[in-house]
């Protein structure tokens, strides 16, 4: 970065790939304030003109009290995140605030955090942008996008400016079709997750994330529970077992073993769930690597490690009985399932600080996976199309349409609807559109005339349409 100090309140500077002078403004009334905008000017000349005119501006205005100059983009970020946690903790703020508020204090306020909110320019929000290193999701660019839209209504209403900043979009990778994990590629998986498990790191959190990481991978591939902050508002007493008979032949076939007498649930509530539908989610049991997931959760944190102590005395946590016992036992406790060892006091957190911390979990965990699936080289495949903690979710439902090409019922256990379904998973992509044409032709009785043909062809057309999203 290239400075020149103009004086010993006005400093110039020109980031890494911007093309234009940015001018830092030492205040003249308090200690330690800074204000930072674009001069919009490309020649040193030029920007020390408009950098002396700008703090001119900033001393008038600081000695008047004037209100609006003084904000800077991290004041007025800071009252908007705790405005917003606020409404997180009353219960009436979206899912996808707490996202936002993730989004501007881990991205936007480490760039734009001295700026003076009123001098923001469209150059600067594309100087941002050039900042990041490669190409994001255009999910993650939309929830960019939602954040900044957010923050500048925010600003626009609170009188701090007067027109909303635009937020560019750029350097964007489309989507792909989701890429799931076969038979040898999650032996392979399981075999780095054990090994992590067992090398021990300096650092304390390393090693409880790598702790974490291997009973992850389990909750995740033998349940339909969403990565992230679904899965994080899970707790003990989600869970139930409830009698095969309740059971549908298909669901009977594919989630339970022959003699199994009960089968495990997780019931979702709706402030829970991403869609905010409630739903039933039936857990695979039949290698028990759910429930034994559970109970080594169980064994190393709080309240549930009481009950875990009480039924393993003399290893009795051996049997299958016993498991189950003491799984009952904990399905009547009010504790957080994902979470880490030393962690305490979980459950008495308010709402704005419980997202906060799911939301720094899983991220967490989200990052030493993929950093794990780099080490093993199961990162990428040969197209590019990458591979995360979400592949562990899309596997399930592969292997679910692969056995049972059951759309609906997938789509169920995922909350997700048959045609989000099959836009991203590809595998029965073919069986599923046929089904659909199948239920076409049963469901809608056409006239064998021209017009009746035409009319199936057109409805044809729409569930191509429908199924390429």
């Amino acid at each position: 970065m290239k400075e020149k100090k103009v004086d010993s309140f006005i400093t110039l500077s020109m980031r890494k790939n911007s093309k234009f002078y940015q001018v830092s403004v030492k205040s003249a009334t308090q200690k330690n304030k800074y204000y930072r905008q674009s001069t919009s000017e490309t020649e040193l000349r030029k920007a020390t003109a408009v950098a002396k005119q700008i703090a001119e501006d900033i001393f008038r205005n600081e000695t008047r009290g004037a209100v609006v100059i003084n904000k800077t983009f991290g004041f007025v970020a800071k009252e908007y995140v705790a405005k917003t946690k606020d409404r997180i903790e009353k219960g009436i703020a979206k899912d996808i605030e707490s996202e936002y508020i993730a989004t501007i204090e881990n991205k936007f306020m480490k760039f734009f955090s001295s700026y003076v909110m009123t001098a923001i320019k469209e150059q600067d929000v594309e100087e941002f942008v050039s900042q990041r290193k490669g190409a994001i999701s255009r999910t993650r660019q939309n929830t960019q996008q939602a954040s900044w839209n957010a923050l500048m209504k925010f600003a626009k209403n609170n009188n701090y400016i007067n027109n909303e900043i635009d937020f560019i979009k750029t350097n964007v990778t489309e989507a792909t079709k989701r890429l799931h994990f076969t038979k040898a590629q999650q032996t392979k998986v399981r075999k780095a997750l054990t090994d992590k498990r067992a090398t021990k790191s300096k650092n304390k959190t390393t090693n409880e994330i790598a702790e974490l990481l291997y009973d992850y991978y389990y909750l995740l591939l033998h349940s339909a529970i969403r990565v992230g902050l679904e899965i994080m508002r899970v707790r003990f007493n989600s869970f139930e077992y409830e009698q095969v008979t309740a059971l549908g032949k298909v669901e009977e076939k594919f989630f339970s073993d022959a003699d199994v007498k009960e089968y495990l649930v997780c019931y979702l509530k709706q402030n829970e769930t991403k869609t905010k539908a409630s739903r039933k989610v039936i857990i695979r049991t039949s290698s028990g690597a759910f429930e034994n997931a559970l109970l080594r959760i169980a064994s190393r944190t709080e309240k549930s490690s009481d009950i875990w102590n009480k039924h393993n005395k003399k290893n009795k946590l051996k049997t299958e009985k016993n498991k189950r016992d003491c799984l009952k036992e904990l399905f009547n406790c009010d504790e957080f399932v994902v979470r880490l060892a030393s962690e305490v006091g979980v459950s008495k957190l308010s709402k704005a600080k419980l997202e906060a911390r799911n939301t720094r979990l899983s991220e967490q965990t989200s990052k030493a996976f993929m950093k794990l699936l780099k080490d093993i080289k199961l990162y990428e495949d040969k197209q590019g199309n990458k591979r995360s903690l979400y592949s562990l979710r899309h596997t399930y439902a592969t292997e679910l349409l692969e056995e049972t090409s059951n759309g609906v019922l997938v789509a169920e256990q995922l909350g997700n609807s048959a045609v989000v379904l099959d836009k991203f998973y590809n595998k029965a992509q073919a069986t599923s559109l046929a089904s659909a044409f199948v239920g076409l032709a049963n469901d809608v009785k056409f006239k064998s005339n021209k017009k009746g043909k035409q009319e199936f062809m057109e409805a044809m057309k729409q569930v191509i349409k429908d199924f390429e999203g």
